[in-house]
């Protein structure tokens, strides 16, 4: 393992991949696995699951820290001060958050010994320091997979993404995984589509299932139809294609009525993790963020 730091945009200079079989003569493109981190528990989770990802892939694990080049400009100021999730206020002192920075890096190097080594995960750490969308996204390829948490601090302001992830998640060239720890109760192994009904969910349906691992399977569709909108299902190419492709999987048509329903639908199919197209309908229709952070899985968001 190596650590290192690195200008913006340097990490696309070499590229590794490989070429498996999705299936039916379908090659799926495999890059690296990336994964944000800043140390904390719930980065730590997702590193633990971008491991995981990266030895079924047998792919190449990039971990990313950034140091927030302007979270260090302010504590240059004198009048800066910082809250403590306590609420506690205290001088931003930039000697402190320097230190507080390495610390941080230090962390994750030893939980990526302890924790990708022993899997025989190649695997490199890079420190940047910079603005952490600009810094990620000048490291990623379109055949890359993106892993980052649902980040602890923005849950002081009731959300659990974020504004930073979001925006990664948001421009991001390929897919992008919000991890959260699935229920206790969900099936391994199986993979459910929020997609629209119609020809449009076909494309996003075939787009989730080209990210299948070998030992994944769909287990379920949502089909997603406009307030209104009478479903056809029997006419829908992309529950055609399902019945061909996997025909265990349930097929469910809905009129959207709102993140928590869909949630709620999501939870009973015992599924491992939540596939959906940023460029769905049911995304732009709903506030985005409040359908991903209702969704209690991993939830894998595809261009």
């Amino acid at each position: 393992m190596t650590a290192s730091r690195h200008p913006r945009g340097a990490g696309r200079t070499r590229r590794r991949t490989a070429m498996r079989d999705g299936g039916a003569g379908e090659q799926v493109l495999i890059g690296r696995v990336v994964v944000l981190l800043d140390a904390s528990e719930a980065s730590m989770a997702a590193l633990e699951a971008a491991i995981e990802l990266a030895a079924r892939r047998h792919a190449e694990l990039l971990a990313l820290y950034v140091e927030e080049e302007e979270l260090l400009r302010c504590a240059g100021y004198p009048w800066s001060r910082e809250v403590g999730l306590s609420g506690a206020v205290r001088p931003l002192q930039a000697e402190a958050l320097e230190e507080r920075m390495r610390a941080r890096a230090e962390a994750i190097r030893s939980a990526l010994a302890q924790t990708a080594a022993p899997r025989g995960v190649r695997h490199r750490l890079q420190v940047s320091r910079g603005r952490l969308p600009r810094e990620a996204l000048a490291l990623l390829a379109p055949e890359d997979l993106l892993v980052l948490g649902k980040i602890g601090y923005a849950r002081a302001r009731g959300q659990r993404v974020g504004s930073s992830a979001w925006a990664i998640l948001h421009e991001a060239p390929g897919p992008v995984m919000v991890f959260e720890r699935p229920l206790p109760e969900a099936r391994p192994r199986g993979v459910a589509v929020v997609i629209d009904a119609g020809a449009s969910g076909l494309q996003a349906l075939e787009s989730a299932a080209a990210l299948l691992e070998p030992d994944e399977a769909l287990t379920a569709v949502i089909a997603c139809h406009a307030p209104g909108a009478a479903p056809e299902a029997a006419a829908d190419p992309a529950q055609r294609w399902l019945a061909e492709r996997f025909p265990q999987a349930r097929w469910l048509p809905v009129t959207t009525d709102g993140p928590e329903r869909i949630a709620r639908l999501l939870a009973a199919q015992a599924a491992e993790k939540v596939v959906v197209s940023r460029r769905s309908a049911v995304m732009r229709r709903h506030d985005a963020r409040e359908l991903v952070e209702a969704l209690q899985l991993p939830v894998v968001v595809i261009p």
